[in-house]
């Protein structure tokens, strides 16, 4: 399927649809510093006028919801539904729903560096503590690929003797609680708001779940795409579980702004 044939088609179910979209990668360049991260030129703009058209917007995001907040200047979106941290939080009309810091997520905050010790993680490799999550990246260090799967092993180990999991993405190694992905976090927005139809975009392999939810909302009767928003690093799991591909950020606001 092409981009066009999902424009034309979406454009007329554009009031009631639900455009779903992650954060990191698909809206806002990958970058060294997370806290760097800002949405494409265009794309708050593009998110704003379809709300205002009638659209529920949401944002789908590993970071927790009120950094994703923040740095993506959201609030400005007309009753914009976040769910953060893989759908561990939800950002409703205003108001934030997070629970309690888990035991086994203290814990992890505390022996994961004592690991990265022991294993002589090589310079470059930090962790970002979400609370509810921790992230390795390896981005920064010198051999990002060698060192992510370097790791991989001791992190497992670890992770499984918290009974937490272990998920990799693009240059990093997240720990996370069992049960919550991208593709619940759609389906509670799918819910939330009883869309005619479904637009989601993503990046990265967290991003597949929600494309399997996609595609069981289209069995299911619903018109719903997933669209993959590529660069050298999207894994092929990315691009073969999505309708449409487009070229990084810039294509998925080029996509988004065509909808208007």
């Amino acid at each position: 399927m092409q981009s066009d044939e999902v424009i034309a088609e979406l454009r007329s179910r554009l009031p009631g649809a639900l455009i779903a979209v992650d954060f990191d990668g698909t809206l806002s360049p990958i970058v060294d510093n997370p806290e760097a991260s800002r949405p494409s030129p265009g794309a708050l703009d593009a998110l704003t006028a379809l709300a205002q058209r009638g659209a529920h917007v949401g944002v789908v995001t590993g970071r927790d919801a009120i950094t994703v907040l923040r740095l993506g200047g959201f609030d400005a979106v007309p009753d914009v539904l976040i769910e953060g941290l893989y759908g561990l939080e939800q950002w409703r009309a205003g108001e934030l729903h997070s629970p309690d810091t888990p035991a086994q997520m203290a814990e992890l905050g505390q022996r994961l560096p004592e690991l990265l010790t022991t294993v002589q993680a090589h310079e470059g490799v930090w962790i970002e503590n979400k609370r509810l999550s921790l992230v390795l990246h390896t981005r920064p260090a010198a051999d990002p690929a060698g060192e992510q799967e370097r790791l991989r092993g001791p992190a497992q180990q670890l992770a499984a003797e918290l009974g937490l999991d272990l998920h990799a993405g693009r240059n990093v190694l997240e720990f996370r609680l069992p049960g919550y992905d991208k593709g619940a976090a759609l389906r509670r927005l799918v819910d939330a708001t009883l869309p005619g139809a479904v637009l989601y975009a993503g990046d990265d392999v967290g991003d597949v779940p929600a494309f399997e939810v996609v595609a069981e909302l289209r069995r299911g009767g619903t018109p719903a795409w997933g669209v993959a928003a590529v660069s050298e690093e999207a894994p092929p799991t990315l691009i073969g579980a999505a309708d449409v591909t487009v070229d990084g950020p810039a294509g998925v606001v080029a996509l988004l702004e065509a909808l208007l």
